[in-house]
């Protein structure tokens, strides 16, 4: 992720409504994510070909690489991603940042509640009738696990809804 000063001083560069450095409290992210530069988390140029010496990049092509992507927020378009144009913010006030992403993990959590027959719970506790749920919908895990999971989950409470809908005397 490279971006600028402008953008370093917008807000954190990070989540906080979930996550590590949200309610769990394993981080807490500073707001102009200054301390996470100290750390070294974020790197720091002067410019973007110092930017890129520190990220092993060829410091031409990442200048050229910003200067075109500043062409499609001027223009209001971008050509290559066909982003919109309200979420196009030039790179251009120094001094600039990166910070490395790494793949990661994407969960849905929450949703309705359901009971062990993988039926869908009403507010009041009692079961919706016909309505059934597997997977992340309304998973059982509060801070999910890694590793494919939820296909266990899924697996396990798609065939419970089967069987439970397969009991139905009539779908009227």
């Amino acid at each position: 992720l490279i971006f600028d000063e402008t953008r370093r001083l917008a807000s954190r560069l990070v989540p906080t409504r979930f996550g590590a450095a949200g309610p769990i409290g394993m981080y807490d992210w500073s707001e102009d994510n200054s301390a996470e530069i100290q750390r070294g988390w974020i790197l720091q140029g002067a410019t973007l070909a110092e930017l890129a010496e520190q990220l092993g990049l060829d410091g031409a092509t990442l200048e050229s690489e910003v200067a075109r992507y500043n062409g499609f927020v001027a223009q209001g378009s971008d050509a290559d991603f066909g982003r919109r144009a309200d979420s196009l913010v030039a790179v251009d006030n120094p001094p600039y940042y990166a910070l490395r992403l790494w793949p990661g993990l994407n969960n849905t959590m929450g949703g309705p509640r359901r009971n062990a027959k993988a039926q869908i719970m009403h507010v009041t506790g009692e079961p919706i009738p016909r309505l059934y749920g597997a997977g992340e919908l309304g998973s059982v895990y509060v801070f999910y696990p890694q590793g494919g999971a939820n296909l266990g989950e899924c697996i396990a409470f798609g065939r419970l809804a089967g069987e439970q809908a397969a009991r139905l005397q009539s779908w009227g």
